[in-house]
């Protein structure tokens, strides 16, 4: 206080004061914001947390507000239309509720972002030479006005970061990658695991058959785990970095360019492996030398098995992947053996509904123009169908708690409701069967409540909560309009409230 009296009374301006003072600018102003002209505190309300609950008559003036916004022609914007309703008609909702509000009532369109979260491996091991991440990266050479493309084969320790071994070509191919991977095992050893991409180099016959011989296991990694190989894309982006563009002013043919990167890359790896990681003592190089047992090399080993096990599992997703893997076949479309891996790997994420909406919707596109006949094609017919059932599963919740019409019959059966007497048992298991067979979750909650506070006053006016369970028994089996399974969810509520917690009293009762 004493700070916005000197402020005030002095005239300096905010900046001279603060320094004066010895107190941020942005402190000082707010402080004085606090203040009226005549230095009496001004209280704001913290209505943070405090939720308010939504009337019938919240709901009819939000309404009302909003279709005369209509009427003008004026576009809702959802923060500025909640503030309004804050300071003019003293409705305090947050924005997402007045938004269910409107979508309830026909105002908004229902828009739903759905998050499917991704789950990544832990990849990175912890002995050395334990697994082996292996890529091939694009490097490009300039030569007075010629571009040469080079690729650069290269394998990195995911422990130690250590940079194993290189191979420079002109395309990524089998034989480069093998050829990497036995200099590494020349110099370091066998690894136990190796991960890569899914590009056919990596996955061809001859590389798989060179990892059998040495009993290396290949860990998956791929569109379904985008950080599974990152030890060897944080090499090559390192790499690339230290580099930078390379530009040689010679008319020399390709062998000069390979033997100018062969250069570079020697350099940089040899003093890569000198370098220590952050937070570690030693350097990779060092980090390769550390003696490793039988025993956790068989652990790691183990370990890695367990990973292939995992992706190889059956799952849920099964029938998904055969319905796709069925419309492929029967419709006759062509793709590449990557296009239909990316598609089974995104077709998991939308639920059946919509995969079988979506292939008759696909089949109807086709039949009239055959160009349509793609993946690609089927799966935006896929991601639209997905988000309008979100988007209407989205707008009936909204109308199950605040459409004004559906408000109004729940208040007026609740009241309804309140008139009954129990008499009988057969009032509490009427209840129960409209609760059952309730459409709103809101109408369900009040018939149980209801139910709940008749069954107390019945077994407070009974002698033994048996008898009145076998009544229970009795009159429930002759409502013969009701199911099997209806009658096990009565008798599931009706078990509950004969049999609360117990709180230390008797479960018999005497009048």
């Amino acid at each position: 206080m004493k700070a916005v009296t000197f402020l005030r009374d002095h005239n300096l301006g905010l900046r001279n004061t603060s320094f004066s003072l010895l107190v941020p600018a942005s402190t000082l102003n707010g402080w004085n914001k606090e203040f009226d002209s005549n230095m009496h505190p001004i209280i704001v309300p913290d209505k943070r947390g405090k939720t308010s609950k939504v009337t019938l008559s919240m709901v009819r003036e939000i309404v009302k507000i909003a279709k005369h916004y209509k009427t003008e022609g004026n576009r809702i914007r959802l923060k500025e239309f909640s503030r309004m309703l804050a300071d003019k008609k003293d409705i305090s909702l947050s924005s997402k509720t007045v938004g269910d509000i409107l979508t309830a009532n026909a105002l908004r369109s229902p828009k739903t972002r759905q998050k499917q979260p991704v789950f990544y491996q832990k990849l990175r091991q912890e002995i050395p030479n334990g697994l082996v991440s292996i890529d091939g990266s694009e490097i490009k050479i300039h030569i007075d006005d010629q571009i040469i493309k080079l690729n650069l084969e290269m394998a990195v320790d995911t422990n130690s970061f250590a940079h194993t071994a290189f191979s420079i070509s002109v395309h990524e191919t089998s034989e480069e990658f093998i050829k990497v991977l036995k200099e590494h095992i020349r110099q370091w050893g066998t690894p136990i695991g190796l991960v890569c991409d899914s590009g056919s180099a990596n996955l061809s016959d001859a590389s798989m058959n060179f990892l059998d011989l040495h009993d290396i296991k290949p860990v998956p990694a791929g569109p379904a785990n985008p950080k599974g190989n990152g030890t060897i894309e944080g090499a090559f982006s390192q790499l690339k970095k230290v580099m930078g563009s390379i530009h040689i002013d010679s008319s020399s043919p390709e062998a000069l360019a390979k033997s100018v990167l062969q250069m570079i890359v020697s350099i940089y790896i040899k003093m890569r492996n000198k370098s220590p990681l952050i937070r570690q003592a030693k350097n990779p190089a060092e980090c390769m030398t550390i003696p490793v047992s039988d025993k956790h090399r068989l652990d790691v080993k183990q370990k890695l098995q367990n990973q292939i096990d995992k992706k190889n599992w059956q799952n849920e997703d099964q029938p998904k992947l055969d319905l796709l893997h069925c419309l492929i076949k029967n419709m006759g479309i062509f793709a590449d053996a990557a296009a239909i891996a990316r598609a089974e790997k995104t077709i998991p994420f939308y639920n059946m509904k919509a995969i079988l909406e979506s292939e008759k919707a696909f089949v109807k596109a086709v039949n009239r123009k055959k160009e349509r006949l793609s993946l690609p094609y089927f799966f935006g017919i896929l991601k639209r169908i997905q988000q309008d059932q979100d988007d209407q599963a989205y707008k009936k919740l909204c109308q199950e708690r605040y459409n004004y019409d559906q408000m109004k019959k729940q208040i007026k059966d609740q009241k309804e409701l309140r008139k009954q007497m129990p008499s009988t048992v057969q009032n509490v298991l009427d209840i129960l069967s409209n609760a059952v067979r309730a459409p709103v979750k809101y109408l369900k909650n009040v018939a149980l409540r209801r139910a709940k506070e008749w069954t107390i006053e019945l077994i407070k006016s009974a002698k033994y909560i048996g008898t009145l369970e076998k009544k229970f028994e009795k009159s429930l089996v002759k409502m013969t309009q009701l199911s099997a399974e209806e009658k096990n969810k009565i008798w599931e509520y009706l078990t509950e409230f004969l049999n609360p917690k117990s709180n230390g009293k008797s479960v018999t009762h005497f009048s």
